[in-house]
C-alpha cells in the first residue's frame, strides 16, 4: 500500500477510534473531591477526574481536550489548546483569544492590541495562576506572548474564590508549555514570512516580515527523579503601516446661505442664521496620520520540572519578552472650521438635532484662503506634522513553584517575580502651507472625508513642495515607567470523603506591586515673524515624502522621522533649545506602592437531588490592600501635590454548581462578586499636553489618583449538550450589576493663557450588562470519505447594557446611557477540515457596532464605532509526518475601524487594518 493509500486509511481508522471513545467516555465522570489554584498544573484533571485520553491528533485532539476542560470545569470557562492555536495565522496570544465565544479583540497597527469578554474591557490576565503585566499596567500586552510558549488559553467568564480578582469581564489563565507535557524528547519550530498589504495607502510600500521560533524538550529518570527540560525563543520584525483619516469633532459654526456661501460664527455670536433664509451648519476639520515604522518582538521561555517522588514535585518557568519599536506619526491637517467664509457649500439634512438647535453637517465645502494677521496666520491652518518615536519595552516573569500530594492532602506553593520596564523618546516637528486654500469633504461617497484640493497661488501640489513650508513649533518628550512585583500564594486542598463536603479549598497569596513613572514635555518654536523653510533651516535630508492617505491626496511632506530621531540635537539646536532629552520634570513623576494580603475558602460540594447529581463550590476571597500614591495634579493652572495612602478590604463570595441533568446535557450555574482594580496610568494625575496651532486649541490628558475599583455582581447560567463522538451546543445566560465603571470626559481649561480639551477618566454610576451567548462545535466524523474531515465551530453573543454616567463631570447629576465598548451583537464562525494531510480554517469574527465615547463635545453626542468582520484563513499542507508547510492570510476583506457622532452622516475616524499574507515551514522532530 502507498504512502497516500496509507493516510487516508490511517485518518479513517483513527476517526472511528475516536468516535468509540467518545461515545465511551458518556458514562458520569468521577465527581472531583477537590479544586486546585486557578492554572495549577493539576487543575483540570483534579476538578472533573482525570482528562480522558482519545487517540486523535492535530485540531480534533486539542478541540476535545478543551471540550473536556469545559465539561469538568468548576466555573463557565471556554478553552483554546495548543494544536488548535498552531492551526491558526496567529502569532500572538491575543490573536488566538478572538477564536473563544464571547470573546472580542481591538486591532491596532496591525496587532491585536485589546481582548474583552463579553463587550468589557475589564480582563484579569494570570500565567498559571499568577498575576502577569506588561510596564505599569495591570494586564499583559497580548501581543508580546508569541503562541508557541502557549499551551493553552483557558477564559473564565465566571469565578471561583481560589482566582485571581481584577476582572469584572472575566479572567484570561495562560498555560505555558512544560516539559511533561510530552513523553519525551521534543524539538519543534518554524520559520515564516509575512508580507502586509496596507489599505488606505496605495504609495505605502509593502516588505518582507520575516520570523522565526524553535523549541526544545526532553524528559529523563535520573536516580534523584524524574527531570525534565524546555526552553523555547520567537523572534519576529515587522515594517508596518496603518494609515488613519479622521474628521474631528464639530466646533465652529457657519450662517448657510442657498447661494452655497457660509459665514462663521464667532464667540460672541448668538448662535442663530446671520442672513434670512440662512441654516445654521458646523464644519469639522478634516485630516490624517500615516502610521509607519520598524518594530521586532523577541521572548525566551524556560522551564523545569524535577519530580522528587510521587509525592513532590517542583517546578520552575522563565518568560522574558522584549519590544523594540521605531517608528513615524506622520500627521496632515487642514482647520478648515475656522475660515471665515466659505463657498461651494453642500449642507446635509440629517444629523441635525443637538442641544443647541438644528445644527446641520456641512457635508463639503471650499475653504480659500484668508489672512488675518502676520504672514503665517491663514485660515484654513494648512500643516503636516512628523512624530519621530523610538520605544523599547522589557518584561522579565520568574516563577518556583511546589506541588506536594498525599493521600487526602494536595499543597502548591509558587513564588514569582515580575518587572517590566518601557521606554519612550518621541521629537515632533510641525510645519505649515501658508496661503492654502482647501476643498474638503467630511462624507464622501462611503461615509468619511478627505480632501479634493489643497492649493496655493500658482501651485497645484504644494504639499509635494519642499519649498512651500515654513517651520512651526517643536515638541519633545519622553517617558520611562516600570512597574515591578514579588507574589507568593500557597494554596491547599484536602479530601474529605463521599459525603455532601467533598473537599475545603484554602489559599493565602502576599503581594507587593510597586509601579513609576518619570518624564518631561518640553515645547520651543522658532523666530514667529521670521520662520524659516525647512530645507532652508536643515538641508535637504529633513524632508520625507510620507505615503500618506489616498483620500487625503495621497503623499505628502514631513520631516522626517529618522532625521528628528537620530539628528535630534541639531533640530534642537535650531530650536534654540538644549542638547538631549528636557529635563526630568517633578511635576510629572507618578509613584505608587499596592501590597496585597488575600485568604480564601470554598468547599467542594456533591449531592443528588430527584436522580440528578448536583456538585459546586461555595466560597469567599477576602483582599486586604493598602496604596500609597505621589504625583502632582494639574487642573488649568492649579497644581496640586498628591500623597494618598488608602487601605480597603474587599469580600468577594461565590456560589457555583454543575448540575447533570443527563450524561451528555448539564448547566453550570454560578452567582459572585468581584472587581476591577483601575490602571496604573488611569490613576497617574500628571497632564500631558499638545500645544494649540495658531487657530486650534490644544489637547491634553491625565489620569484621576481618586478612581475607585470597579465592582459587579455576577450571574452565569448555562445549557451545554455534548454530541456523541465529539462536539457540543451551548446556551449561556449571563448578567452583571456594575458600580464605578470608568469613563473618560473630556472638557475645556485655561492653562497658560491657551486653551486646551483635557481628558480623563472618573467612575460612573450604576449599571447593568446582560445577555446570551449561543456557541456549536463539530466535526462531520459520520459523513463518508473526504467529507469526514470537515468541522465547523460557531458562536453568537447578545449584549444589553446600560450606565449611570455623570454628562457634565463636575456635576453630581446621573444619566441613563449605554456601556461604552460593548457591542450588542458580535459572533464567530469558523469552517474546519482536516484529513489527508491537510488542514484549513476559515473563520469570521465580527463585533457589532458599539458607543466608544459618550456626550462627546461640542453637541454632547455619543461616538458610535461601526459593526466590523474580520476574515483570516490559514492552510496546511503535511509534507512528512515531521514537516509542514503552511499558508495564512488575515483581513481577507479589508475591513477596517469606522467610526461617527450619532448619525453616519458625521463620520469621524477611519482606520485601515493592514490585509497580511505569509507561509511558514514548521518542523517536529
Amino acid at each position: 500500500m502507498s504512502s497516500t493509500q496509507i493516510r487516508p486509511a490511517v485518518a479513517a481508522a483513527l476517526c472511528l477510534l475516536a468516535a468509540g471513545s467518545a461515545q465511551a467516555q458518556q458514562a458520569t465522570p468521577p465527581a472531583s473531591t477537590e479544586q486546585p489554584p486557578q492554572g495549577s498544573a493539576t487543575e483540570a484533571s483534579v476538578q472533573g477526574g482525570p482528562i480522558a485520553t482519545v487517540e486523535v491528533t492535530g485540531i480534533r485532539r486539542s478541540i476535545r481536550s478543551a471540550e473536556q476542560i469545559k465539561r469538568d470545569a468548576a466555573q463557565v470557562v471556554d478553552s483554546i489548546n495548543a494544536e488548535d492555536i498552531g492551526k491558526f495565522p496567529d502569532r500572538a496570544a491575543g490573536d488566538a483569544l478572538q477564536r473563544i465565544a464571547g470573546v472580542q479583540v481591538g486591532r491596532d497597527r496591525g496587532e491585536t492590541s485589546t481582548v474583552t469578554i463579553r463587550g468589557l474591557p475589564d480582563v484579569v490576565t494570570t500565567f498559571e495562576g499568577n498575576e502577569i503585566f506588561t510596564g505599569r499596567g495591570r494586564r499583559l500586552q497580548y501581543q508580546d506572548l508569541p503562541v508557541q510558549s502557549v499551551s493553552g488559553l483557558d477564559v473564565y467568564k465566571s469565578a471561583t474564590a481560589n482566582q485571581m480578582e481584577g476582572g469584572i469581564a472575566g479572567a484570561v489563565n495562560i498555560r505555558l508549555r512544560a516539559p511533561f507535557d510530552t513523553k519525551g524528547r521534543t524539538i519543534s519550530g518554524y520559520l515564516e514570512d509575512r508580507r502586509p498589504k496596507i489599505n488606505g495607502s496605495d504609495a505605502a510600500r509593502s516588505r518582507n516580515n520575516p520570523g522565526g521560533g524553535i523549541l526544545l524538550s526532553d524528559r529523563w529518570n535520573t536516580s534523584a527523579g524524574e527531570m525534565g527540560l524546555l526552553f523555547d525563543a520567537a523572534y519576529q520584525k515587522d515594517h508596518w503601516g496603518y494609515p488613519v483619516q479622521w474628521v474631528d469633532r464639530p466646533d465652529r459654526l457657519f450662517s448657510v446661505g442657498q447661494d452655497g456661501t457660509a459665514i462663521r460664527l464667532n464667540d460672541d455670536q448668538p448662535v442663530a442664521p446671520l442672513r434670512p433664509g440662512d441654516r445654521l451648519g458646523s464644519l469639522p476639520h478634516v485630516g490624517g496620520i500615516y502610521n509607519g515604522g520598524d518594530r521586532e518582538r523577541f521572548s525566551a521561555h524556560g522551564a523545569y520540572q524535577w519530580k522528587i517522588n510521587p509525592k513532590l514535585e517542583f517546578s520552575t518557568q522563565y518568560v522574558g519578552t522584549g519590544y523594540r519599536d521605531r517608528h513615524e506619526v506622520d500627521y496632515i491637517l487642514a482647520i478648515v472650521g475656522w475660515t471665515p467664509r466659505l463657498n461651494n457649500v453642500t449642507l446635509g439634512d440629517r444629523g441635525c438635532d443637538t442641544p443647541e438647535g438644528q445644527i446641520c453637517p456641512i457635508l463639503s465645502a471650499n475653504a480659500p484662503a484668508a489672512q488675518f494677521g502676520g504672514p503665517y496666520d491663514w485660515d484654513p491652518y494648512m500643516a503636516t506634522s512628523a512624530w519621530g518615536v523610538k520605544e523599547h519595552t522589557n518584561t522579565h516573569y520568574l516563577n518556583f513553584g511546589l506541588a506536594y500530594r498525599d493521600g487526602p492532602w494536595n499543597v502548591t506553593s509558587n513564588l514569582a517575580f515580575t518587572r517590566s520596564k518601557f521606554v519612550n523618546d518621541t521629537v515632533i516637528v510641525d510645519q505649515q502651507v501658508p496661503g492654502a486654500s482647501v476643498n474638503v469633504y467630511t462624507y464622501g461617497a462611503d461615509g468619511h472625508g478627505g480632501y479634493n484640493s489643497v492649493t496655493t497661488p500658482g501651485n497645484a501640489t504644494p504639499l509635494r513642495d519642499p519649498r512651500a513650508f515654513v517651520l512651526r513649533g517643536l515638541v519633545q518628550n519622553w517617558e520611562e515607567s516600570e512597574g515591578k512585583q514579588a507574589q507568593w500564594r500557597t494554596d491547599a486542598t484536602y479530601k474529605l470523603g463521599q459525603g455532601f463536603l467533598r473537599a475545603v479549598n484554602v489559599g493565602l497569596r502576599l503581594s507587593s506591586r510597586d509601579t513609576s513613572y518619570h518624564s518631561a514635555e518640553g515645547h520651543s518654536d522658532v523666530d514667529p515673524a521670521a520662520r524659516p523653510n525647512p530645507v532652508d533651516a536643515f538641508g535637504p535630508g529633513f524632508e520625507s515624502l510620507s505615503p500618506g492617505v489616498d483620500r487625503l491626496g495621497g503623499q505628502y511632506l514631513v520631516p522626517s522621522r529618522d532625521f528628528l530621531i537620530d539628528q535630534a540635537d541639531r533640530v534642537r539646536a535650531v530650536y534654540g533649545a538644549a542638547p538631549g532629552r528636557v529635563p526630568d520634570d517633578p511635576l510629572r513623576r507618578f509613584d505608587q506602592r499596592e501590597k496585597s494580603a488575600t485568604v480564601y475558602l470554598n468547599g467542594r460540594w456533591q449531592t443528588t437531588l430527584g436522580g440528578i447529581d448536583v456538585s459546586g463550590d461555595a466560597g469567599v476571597r477576602v483582599i486586604h490592600v493598602k496604596r500609597k500614591l505621589e504625583g502632582t495634579s494639574r487642573i488649568g493652572d492649579t497644581l496640586t501635590p498628591i500623597d494618598i495612602s488608602t487601605s480597603e478590604n474587599n469580600y468577594l463570595p461565590n456560589l457555583s454548581a454543575l448540575v447533570a441533568w443527563r450524561d451528555n446535557l448539564q448547566s453550570h450555574l454560578s452567582v459572585g462578586k468581584t472587581l476591577t482594580r483601575p490602571e496604573f496610568n488611569r490613576l497617574n494625575p500628571a497632564l500631558s499636553l499638545i500645544p494649540p496651532t495658531v487657530n486650534a486649541p490644544g489637547t491634553g490628558s491625565a489620569g484621576n489618583p481618586n478612581l475607585a475599583p470597579t465592582r459587579s455582581v455576577n450571574k452565569d447560567a448555562t445549557l451545554e449538550y455534548y454530541f456523541p463522538g465529539n462536539g457540543y451546543a451551548q446556551v449561556a445566560l449571563f448578567h452583571r450589576d456594575i458600580s464605578g465603571y470608568l469613563q473618560n470626559f473630556t472638557q475645556d481649561e485655561i492653562i497658560g493663557g491657551q486653551r486646551y480639551r483635557v481628558t480623563r477618566p472618573q467612575n460612573s454610576g450604576d449599571g447593568t450588562l446582560k445577555g446570551a451567548e449561543f456557541s456549536i462545535q463539530k466535526f462531520f466524523d459520520f459523513l463518508p470519505g473526504l467529507w469526514s474531515g470537515f468541522g465547523a465551530q460557531f458562536n453568537y453573543t447578545w449584549i444589553s447594557g446600560d450606565n449611570e454616567t455623570r454628562l457634565d463631570p463636575n456635576s453630581p447629576v446621573l444619566t441613563k446611557t449605554r456601556l461604552i465598548d460593548v457591542a450588542k451583537k458580535s459572533h464567530n464562525i469558523a469552517l474546519l477540515y482536516e484529513k489527508y494531510g491537510v488542514t484549513g480554517r476559515l473563520a469570521a469574527t465580527r463585533r457589532g457596532d458599539y458607543v466608544e465615547q459618550i456626550a462627546e463635545l461640542r453637541f454632547l453626542q455619543d461616538r458610535f464605532v461601526k459593526a466590523s468582520t474580520y476574515v483570516d484563513l490559514s492552510l496546511s499542507y503535511e509534507l512528512t509526518k515531521n514537516l509542514t508547510v503552511q499558508f495564512d492570510a488575515i483581513n481577507l476583506t479589508k475591513e477596517k475601524y469606522e467610526s461617527y457622532l450619532s448619525d453616519p452622516s458625521r463620520p469621524r475616524d477611519i482606520r485601515y487594518t493592514p490585509t497580511t499574507y505569509g507561509v511558514a515551514l514548521r518542523f517536529k522532530l
